[in-house]
């Protein structure tokens, strides 16, 4: 619907041309830089975020109780701008071989298909890595190393409003709620509940505010091109005005809300069936933390 709004223009009519010109197989082109793209930034963005979140409340002092939101918001975007590297050449593959289906369609040659067949059987892990390597070694070879990264600044534009958005939105909606059923607080169910609603309502808020940069991505990406991302953004503008910045919002609201609604609640029931409370953890980072610093010190 992004890169090519004309004959894909509502999710209803593109799935169905999609499924009757492409078959059910298309829905999973781009899946290997799609797979370890979200598995990289997922782990960092998580680790990365709560990482500065403790260094600013250290910084801050004893003030940092009745700035809990704008830390968050700061530990989100700071993690963001460093993500926004490391997603940036799994999102530019996958964009192309999503627009593109025919872009790497020849990985495998006859020798290629038989390996194949063997990894499928023994070494499927293999067999991801190498298909994936070599999507990434054809377009590198196409456009060059730099293709990879010229687009970090409208990732920047993405990544930085989605972070904080769904961090900030799921700390803000999980205390309302919290507030509002204070018996969540003792009740395990509800205490999942609570954490799938605000996880769900943080990724939908994070898609609507990283949309325009979205799209600007796709329409840069889709091709090889030497556009700027002004100009792919003006591009968009020219076909459809300000409201084609946000096409694709509907299947994205729907694939992040269960996304990040998903991680969130992934982690809170993985905390909870370890018997870690939130105290805890805190105590945990606390004492890491203080090893760490002696250590450093120490080797000083």
């Amino acid at each position: 619907m992004q890169t090519n709004p004309a004959e894909y223009p509502d999710p209803v009519r593109s799935l169905k041309k999609l499924v009757d010109e492409e078959g059910i197989r298309s829905f999973f082109n781009g899946w290997q830089p799609t797979f370890l793209g979200f598995f990289v930034w997922g782990g960092f963005a998580y680790i990365s975020t709560e990482y500065f979140r403790r260094l600013i409340i250290d910084f801050v002092g004893v003030g940092a109780t009745t700035l809990e939101v704008p830390i968050i918001l700061a530990a989100a975007a700071t993690s963001a701008f460093f993500g926004s590297f490391l997603i940036a050449p799994f999102e530019t593959v996958r964009i192309r071989t999503v627009a593109e289906p025919k872009f790497g369609s020849n990985i495998f040659t006859v020798s290629g298909r038989i390996l194949m067949v063997i990894c499928v059987v023994e070494m499927p892990l293999f067999m991801f890595l190498r298909s994936l390597l070599t999507l990434f070694s054809i377009f590198e070879q196409e456009e060059g190393v730099g293709a990879f990264f010229d687009s970090v600044p409208v990732f920047l534009l993405k990544e930085i409003p989605f972070a904080c958005a769904k961090f900030a939105v799921f700390d803000i909606t999980t205390e309302q709620l919290y507030d509002a059923f204070p018996a969540a607080r003792e009740d395990l169910q509800l205490s999942l509940l609570i954490t799938l609603a605000a996880g769900t309502f943080g990724g939908i808020i994070a898609a609507i505010v990283s949309n325009p940069a979205d799209c600007t991505i796709s329409e840069l990406k889709k091709s090889a091109t030497d556009i700027s991302p002004t100009d792919a953004a003006n591009l968009i503008i020219e076909r459809g005005g300000l409201l084609a910045l946000f096409k694709g919002l509907t299947l994205r609201m729907a694939f992040y809300s269960l996304m990040v609604g998903g991680q969130f609640l992934l982690y809170d029931t993985i905390r909870f069936a370890l018997g870690v409370g939130s105290d805890d953890l805190k105590l945990y980072l606390d004492v890491l933390g203080s090893a760490l610093s002696a250590k450093t010190a120490g080797s000083l």
